[in-house]
C-alpha cells in the first residue's frame, strides 16, 4: 500500500486515505482494484482510481465527497459512481455479478462479492485487488493476472468475453500497444 500511496497526491490520496480508514474500521469491505493495482504493480504511474465496494457504492461515494469535497455522479443501474475533484477522477463500484442477456446487450447486475466482481472484468491482468481492510494487504488474484502480468500477457477470462461485450477487443489492442504485451 505505501507503494501504491508514493505514486498518487492530491484528491486521490486523499480518497484511498479515507476508503482505508473506513475499511480499516471494520465498516465495509472496499477493495482497490482493476487498473491501479495492475499498474502499481508494473510500476507504472497510477492515474485514476478504482475501488470495489462490498455493499453500496454510490452511497460510499456520497460520504467520500461529504468529506474529501467533490461532485459525484451516479449510475444506479449498475451500481456505480464517480467523484470528481479538481486533480482526479475516482471510480466506485458496488461488487457486482453480470449476466449478459445476449451478445452486445448491457449486463444485468446484481450485487455480489468481490470474488465475483473479479471474475466478471475483461482480462486476467484486471483482475486483481488490494483489500483496503488489511495492515499489509497481499494482492487478491484469483485468475493469474499477476503471472500473466510477467509474461506480458493479455487474456480474457472465458470464451464469451469478446461475445459478452466486443468492446474488449479494442481494450485488449490497447493493452496490447501501450504495455507491450501480446494478446
Amino acid at each position: 500500500m505505501d507503494a501504491i500511496e508514493k505514486h498518487i497526491s492530491g484528491g486521490s490520496l486523499a480518497c484511498l486515505q479515507a476508503l482505508r480508514r473506513r475499511a480499516m474500521d471494520g465498516a465495509l469491505p472496499i477493495y482497490l482494484v482493476g487498473g491501479p493495482v495492475r499498474d502499481a504493480l508494473l510500476g507504472a504511474s497510477l492515474k485514476d482510481l478504482d475501488f470495489a465496494v462490498e455493499g453500496d457504492a454510490p452511497a460510499v461515494a456520497r460520504e467520500l465527497a461529504g468529506e474529501v469535497g467533490g461532485r459525484v455522479l451516479t449510475h444506479p443501474q449498475f451500481g456505480t459512481a464517480t467523484l470528481l475533484l479538481a486533480d482526479c477522477r475516482v471510480d466506485l463500484a458496488t461488487a457486482r455479478q453480470e449476466l449478459y442477456p445476449h451478445p452486445g446487450a448491457l449486463p444485468l447486475v446484481a450485487p455480489g462479492a468481490i470474488s465475483d466482481d473479479l471474475s466478471r472484468r475483461d482480462f486476467s491482468i484486471n483482475c486483481l485487488a488490494l483489500p483496503l481492510a488489511e495492515r499489509h494487504p497481499q494482492v487478491l488474484d484469483p485468475h493469474g493476472g499477476v503471472g500473466d502480468l510477467e509474461q506480458g500477457l493479455v487474456r480474457t477470462l472465458h470464451r464469451n468475453s469478446f461475445v459478452d461485450d466486443a468492446t474488449r477487443i479494442f481494450r485488449a489492442v490497447r493493452y496490447e500497444q501501450r504495455l507491450g504485451f501480446r494478446i
